[in-house]
């Protein structure tokens, strides 16, 4: 496989310690991608140092500067515009890339349909739904974080770049996410690529920024719906044939935003681990049900669940055979019906 070109954009405002550090940690990364380095209206102390930095580069580094700054998505919008390669990748000025990041993301740009591809960033992005799935190489998420982001250029020629109107946070790139899934378009994320990110800059009043990010989840709310929250149960004797056909539905509503809990026997949850089902999403996770009294510790784990906003459903892994303690679930179908109701709004 080719190797694809890369940009790597790094939108600076002030802190110049944590910004040189990670333009050292860069270029000891890779030595052929190109910076694209944005002064985002800096004070002159950074000015300086990227004048510094920049000028024995040479055409390595595209150098854009901003007279005022004019937002953290506006200028990674402005930098992506002037992008040319392959991929580009959005890295936060006070991230520390590993030596081993770029070589272990770039091979996942050859998948099928890859257009968003996350390191693992740590600080910034909520490690919980991570943290279990280490043994993979990789697999798709439904979280991703500006401290470190690879997007491909095919993709965004086809979808657009970020919304300015939303926050430059969780919604900004929910709605991304969303827009990409909705073209088809897979997001990555190789747990072994390790971008360390401290907590990025906030700039205006707290009051104000929970007005925008209450617009932003509001609007993303409009365009794309709020993710539901599921919990499969299935029964001992499902053949494993049957849990790789559910497996498929549950991840197209995953890559939909959907977020699924699925409780297995022990031998299965074995069978479904050696063949690499706890690699397919970090939206769906699999619990391995205790061996002597599995009903009991179905039923506690199910009132353990997080509901989410719209609550939790209860799904019967396969349908006829019921969840115990759970005369309200519903029959798989329902899952079905979410994907082509998702599908159908989104066409």
């Amino acid at each position: 496989m080719t190797t694809p070109t890369l940009d790597i954009i790094v939108p600076v405002w002030n802190q110049p310690f944590e910004t040189r550090a990670c333009l050292v940690s860069i270029l000891a990364a890779t030595d052929s991608a190109r910076l694209i380095i944005v002064n985002n209206g800096c004070n002159r102390d950074t000015e300086l140092l990227l004048e510094e930095f920049c000028d024995p580069l040479g055409d390595r580094v595209l150098y854009m500067s901003m007279e005022r700054n004019i937002g953290f998505v506006p200028a990674i919008n402005r930098a992506l515009a002037r992008s040319t390669a392959d991929w580009a990748m959005v890295i936060r000025p006070n991230g520390i890339v590993a030596d081993t990041c770029l070589q272990t993301l770039l091979p996942l740009t050859g998948h099928d349909r890859a257009g968003i591809v996350s390191p693992l960033c740590t600080t910034e992005t909520p490690l919980s739904p991570y943290v279990a799935r280490a043994s993979c190489s990789h697999l798709e998420t439904d979280v991703i974080s500006f401290a470190g982001l690879l997007l491909s250029r095919v993709m965004r020629e086809e979808i657009g770049l970020f919304d300015e109107e939303l926050d430059g946070g969780q919604w900004c790139l929910r709605d991304y996410q969303q827009r990409a899934a909705a073209h088809h378009y897979r997001t990555l994320y190789a747990p072994a690529a390790i971008i360390q990110s401290g907590p990025s800059l906030r700039l205006g009043s707290e009051e104000r920024r929970r007005e925008r990010e209450a617009a932003s989840r509001e609007l993303c709310r409009q365009r794309w719906g709020l993710p539901r929250s599921y919990a499969v149960y299935f029964p001992k004797q499902t053949e494993i044939t049957h849990l790789d056909e559910a497996l498929n539905t549950i991840l197209a509503a995953a890559r939909l935003g959907d977020r699924f809990t699925l409780f297995l026997h022990h031998l299965q949850y074995r069978q479904a681990a050696a063949l690499g089902y706890r690699c397919l999403h970090t939206a769906i996770e699999l619990v391995s049900l205790a061996r002597l009294t599995p009903h009991r510790d179905l039923r506690i784990r199910l009132r353990s669940l997080p509901a989410g906003d719209l609550g939790l459903t209860v799904i019967k892994g396969v349908d006829g055979i019921p969840v115990p303690g759970h005369d309200q679930a519903q029959p798989f179908t329902a899952v079905h019906q979410r994907i082509t109701e998702v599908s159908t709004c989104r066409t």
